[in-house]
């Protein structure tokens, strides 16, 4: 997450229309983001995820 707010801190300065999202894998997802905590976390930081199915090499999710 510090590598991922650095990123962002960065891309707000040089190209303010950008939006970051931070890719996970589904099962990283389902065990992390999907829990209260992860919840808070994507609240508090305003976190735009990409979840993707590692299996079948696509997108399944965005949140924004």
């Amino acid at each position: 997450m510090g590598q991922y707010e650095i990123y962002r801190s960065v891309l707000s300065e040089l190209e303010p229309e950008r939006l970051l999202y931070l890719a996970v894998n589904q099962q990283a997802y389902e065990n992390i983001f999907q829990e209260k905590l992860g919840q808070l976390i994507i609240n508090k930081i305003q976190l735009r995820l990409m979840i993707f199915d590692e299996k079948f090499g696509r997108i399944v999710k965005w949140i924004t």
